[in-house]
């Protein structure tokens, strides 16, 4: 049996230094990789740009002979396809619209250096094999990752302006940059103690023990914090999350898996108000230790799948982050780097730039904190969930807000 993996992916990206344009590349590869499934074991062989197909079929039955076991049934009896393409930048006007944003940066922020990249991506993903299965997703988006430091500041960094989306307007842009850029000028204190903490949630940082204690092989092997708690509510009625390939919570990254599993809502709840459904899994571990199949398979295009995460997304709920703040002062994380969970759960970070929030806009910078938990009080009574409402008007980036110990540091 024959699976063919290819991935097509067209990208601009402009390097940005001194807060000016310093450079502009672009790159068109075409990435295949063909897997032939034989005796239960399966061969891969891969090729970059054109490619003989005698060739390559002839190096993935030679690597058949290395006996990976793979005696799994292939994916089939579907075809699908998602375009979500559009022309974020008319007439290929992307130099100029990221030109205008920075002259604008550089004229209203002159205290700042602006620098990293923009980039403008295009995929087109497909799996298909003989057993009728044809799967192809196509997208694009813009990703702006621009550093800024303080002209004052001894540090290499102080923060970032970051979003990725399908659409970019350049007003939008400077709503949030002026959102994070004056607020940071507006130092101010506070004083120790419990807070409603926001992680915006484009950051993995609080979900990091879901990644690790949810993977299939830790979950299966009983290493997991979470392992023997299977159909058990540990976590608050509010909490729920997904594991997921909907093109509406992640850009860029195909609806189906590397195995070509294509769940229901493009997405599977790995634990349903407060209740642990699943751990990710593939084919192999769902069969191994006999766990529900998530259909999270990953793989790079000339390698076998094993589980991995698309993106995990916490379920909104129905308010605002305003209500969900309730009066209270809440501290934004923007900056958050070397924070870690214990085996047992037990999670602390340093936060290198957070804000004040007071719901709907940042009021000012505070000093360098830390943040600290427990995963089961961060996603249980210390929960008060994701809003409904977006932060900025790019990037579709909302607050998650939990109740935890904030010091300085």
């Amino acid at each position: 049996m024959r699976e063919i993996y290819s991935v097509k992916r067209k990208q601009t990206s402009i390097n940005v230094s001194g807060s000016r344009i310093e450079s502009v590349r672009g790159k068109d590869i075409l990435k295949t990789g063909l897997r032939i499934i034989e005796g239960g074991c399966i061969g891969v062989a891969g090729a970059i740009g054109g490619y003989n197909p005698e060739e390559l079929e002839n190096r993935a039955r030679k690597a058949l002979s290395a006996m990976v076991e793979y005696p799994y049934e292939l994916s089939s009896n579907r075809e699908e396809e998602i375009d979500l393409i559009k022309d974020i930048f008319p007439n290929d006007n992307l130099i100029n619209e990221v030109e205008a944003a920075l002259e604008y940066l550089r004229t209203n922020h002159r205290d700042f250096i602006f620098s990293n990249k923009v980039n403008l991506d295009t995929v087109n993903i497909t799996l298909a094999n003989e057993n009728n299965l044809k799967l192809a997703y196509k997208d694009s988006a813009v990703d702006f990752s621009l550093v800024f430091k303080e002209k004052a500041s001894s540090n290499i960094m102080d923060g970032f302006i970051v979003f990725q989306d399908r659409k970019y307007d350049k007003k939008d842009f400077i709503i949030m940059a002026d959102s994070i850029l004056n607020a940071y000028r507006n130092t101010v204190d506070f004083t120790e103690g419990n807070y409603p903490v926001v992680f915006l949630d484009l950051d993995d940082t609080p979900l990091i023990k879901f990644m690790t204690d949810l993977n299939g092989r830790d979950f299966g092997t009983g290493s997991s914090l979470f392992s023997g708690k299977l159909g058990q509510k540990i976590f608050s009625e509010n909490f729920t999350l997904f594991n997921s390939m909907n093109p509406a919570d992640t850009c860029l990254t195909p609806f189906f898996d590397a195995e070509g599993v294509v769940n229901e809502s493009y997405s599977f709840p790995l634990i349903e108000n407060g209740v642990l459904r699943a751990a990710n899994t593939d084919k192999k571990f769902s069969t191994l230790y006999n766990l529900p199949h998530t259909g999270s398979a990953v793989s790079d295009y000339d390698s076998t799948p094993q589980p991995g995460f698309a993106r995990l997304k916490v379920k909104d709920c129905e308010k605002t982050a305003k209500e969900l703040l309730a009066g209270d002062k809440g501290i934004v994380v923007l900056v958050a780097s070397g924070g870690d969970f214990t085996p047992d759960g037990n999670f602390a970070s340093p936060v290198q730039l957070a804000y004040l929030f007071d719901g709907e806009k940042l009021t000012g910078r505070l000093p360098e904190i830390q943040v600290s938990s427990n995963v089961f009080d961060m996603y249980g009574n210390c929960f008060r969930g994701v809003s409904k409402n977006e932060i900025w008007p790019l990037g579709g980036i909302k607050a998650m807000v939990m109740d935890m110990k904030v010091s300085k540091i």
